[in-house]
């Protein structure tokens, strides 16, 4: 059976679409590579047989564009404003972060991340209550030093953040997790003093004892707490692209009103307030506004196909785009859908292909390991796979190239002149559009769901 996006091949139009979905699958079907199907093998397959004017020329005419969608996936980015949106921390990795790592590269690109909402559902009341711990063992240790400085409870701990994650990474590249801890729960204790206004190491003492105390009894988290596991959360999203030396002010933590502080169920307080709200959109626009960007990422998941905060965020970013369009000139503005570990895309679907080395994947697992430290036992994992969610997308990568290798042929990567293309072990698949096909899709997905209710 095809994914619920797959085209309809006995209804409606015929397109090109259909085509390559057709093709691809009877190559998948006969496990033949696709230069090597007959006009035999087309005629006898109840979809290739509905190809307009079909021919052997229709596989050349397949390869080609194929071959395209690669080599639009291999092309660097230069002199762009790229704005990179998820639902979740962790989302646009999971999806793009090799794709993005070579954007990163270049210093002619500015490249923003927007994490749109808190996360802190991801984090669980076992890890809080550690992280609580071990902050408070530090300080009893005196290794958490800055607490010392004069100003630290009144205006200190706002400041040096980037130490922080820089404090970390040194120690990822150290491999000394002891430090590694410290570093994170120096932040944990800039949060806390600023969530309880804290003025003191004594208050620091009776608050983290009593909230200890608290997670352990099972209590219900406290929009202080709620706050303070979504700022992990946060702390994690900066870890990661720090790996390629993004600064905090290029990381925006939008935490928007998709979760509601006072529930404890995200299957109930995802997309609470609906699929678009007033609040949401123009924190989004406003943003748009200031940051102008070229480039856009979006997470193109249908209702029901994953988290339904992923639905909800693109509809609310697809009407932020909108509206600023009726401000701004956005006709060479470029959207870019990706999808992670909740869904794919299918080959015919996407128009580029983003070649994934053994070194992408080699950096991919190991930021992920060190950073997200909520996630690598995730607490809402996939249904269809336990364990880290790194290695879920590996998978979906490596599945992307095998597809793909039935069209172009494993020789095609083998061989190939251009270095990046022999590295290649997996495909990202994206979906590139303009302003009016991004804001039509959405607008279709829509009209599906409301079919559907």
């Amino acid at each position: 059976m095809f994914p619920k996006t797959s085209p309809s091949f006995f209804d409606g139009p015929w397109t090109f679409e259909k085509t390559e979905h057709a093709i691809l699958g009877l190559c998948k079907i006969l496990d033949r590579y696709a230069h090597k199907l007959t006009l035999e093998d087309l005629q006898n397959d109840p979809r290739c047989a509905r190809i307009p004017d079909l021919s052997l020329d229709t596989v050349q005419q397949v390869i080609a564009d194929v071959e395209a969608k690669l080599w639009r996936g291999a092309k660097p980015f230069e002199h762009e404003v790229i704005y990179h949106t998820g639902p979740h921390h962790d989302d646009i990795m999971l999806g793009i972060m090799p794709f993005i790592n070579r954007q990163l590269r270049s210093p002619n690109n500015q490249v923003h991340f927007a994490i749109m909402t808190s996360g802190y559902h991801s984090v669980t009341d076992a890890f809080l209550r550690e992280a609580l711990q071990d902050t408070l063992d530090y300080l009893h240790q005196g290794r958490i030093q800055m607490v010392r400085y004069p100003d630290f409870f009144e205006q200190g701990y706002r400041f040096k953040q980037e130490k922080d994650i820089h404090h970390y990474l040194d120690n990822v590249a150290r491999r000394n997790p002891d430090e590694m801890r410290r570093g994170f729960c120096h932040r944990i204790l800039r949060d806390a003093v600023g969530l309880w206004s804290l003025k003191s190491v004594v208050d620091v003492e009776a608050r983290f004892t009593t909230e200890i105390e608290n997670l352990k009894a099972g209590k219900p988290n406290s929009p202080e707490v709620q706050k303070l596991k979504g700022e992990v959360r946060e702390f994690e999203e900066e870890l990661v692209w720090a790996y390629a030396g993004t600064a905090l002010d290029h990381i925006h933590h939008l935490r928007l009103g998709l979760y509601d502080q006072g529930s404890l169920s995200p299957e109930l307080v995802e997309g609470s307030k609906g699929p678009v709200h007033d609040d949401d959109i123009n924190t989004i626009l406003n943003q748009l506004r200031t940051i102008k960007p070229t480039v856009i990422s979006v997470a193109i998941d249908s209702e029901g196909q994953g988290p339904n905060t992923h639905y909800k965020v693109m509809q609310s970013i697809a009407e932020a785009v909108r509206l600023w369009g009726k401000e701004a000139d956005l006709k060479d503005l470029r959207i870019i859908g990706y999808r992670n570990v909740w869904s794919t895309f299918h080959p015919a679907e996407a128009n580029v292909y983003v070649p994934v080395s053994l070194n992408a994947f080699a950096v991919f697992e190991k930021a992920f390991k060190d950073s997200y430290l909520t996630q690598v036992k995730a607490e809402f994992p996939n249904p269809d796979f336990d364990g880290p969610f790194s290695e879920l997308a590996e998978q979906i990568w490596v599945k992307n190239y095998k597809d793909v290798q039935f069209i172009l042929g494993k020789d095609f990567f083998y061989e190939n002149a251009h270095p990046l293309i022999r590295a290649t072990h997996g495909l990202i698949f994206l979906k590139e559009m303009n302003v009016k096909g991004f804001v039509a899709l959405a607008e279709s997905m829509k009209s599906i769901m409301e079919r559907n209710k």
